[in-house]
This record gives structure tokens, sequence and C-alpha cells, in this order.
């Protein structure tokens, strides 16, 4: 039996490996995506500091807190890109 195993090896070792079938083609990267800037987000300190500055402005008038805030915010996002 000794033999047959052996004459298995030698035909194994005989027989041409067919060539590795040819890797599909890798497909390029991703292109890169580049993030287009948004409109400006001020901080709450920006707003904060701006709003005061207009609240001095305006003769330090208490009462219009809320739309010293408001035009602080909208001025800032209007100056665009810092």
């Amino acid at each position: 039996m000794a033999t047959q195993s052996n004459s298995k090896n030698n035909k194994a070792k005989n027989e041409k490996i067919a060539p590795a079938a040819p890797k599909a083609p890798v497909a390029p990267p991703p292109a890169k995506v580049t993030k287009t800037r948004g409109p400006y987000e001020p901080t709450q300190e920006e707003i904060q500091t701006r709003a005061f500055e207009i609240y001095v402005s305006e003769g330090c008038k208490e009462s219009n807190d809320l739309e010293y805030w408001l035009r602080a915010e909208k001025e800032l996002r209007g100056q665009g890109s810092r």
C-alpha cells in the first residue's frame, strides 16, 4: 500500500497547477468629500460680548436684553467666515 500512496504523491507533484484566476480590478478609492462650510455659528460668549456692546451703545436700557441678544446673534452670523 505504501506504493500506492507514493504514486499518488508523485502524480500530484507532476500535475501542473493551473494559474490562479486574475483578480478583479480594484476600484479606485472614492474621491475626497470636502465639507462645505455652512453659515457661521458664533459661540455664546461671542454673542454675549456683542450683545453687551449693543446694550452699552443703546444707553444701557435694561428692558431690551433679548432684543440685544438676537441682534448680536444675527450680526455675528452675517459676518460669515471667521
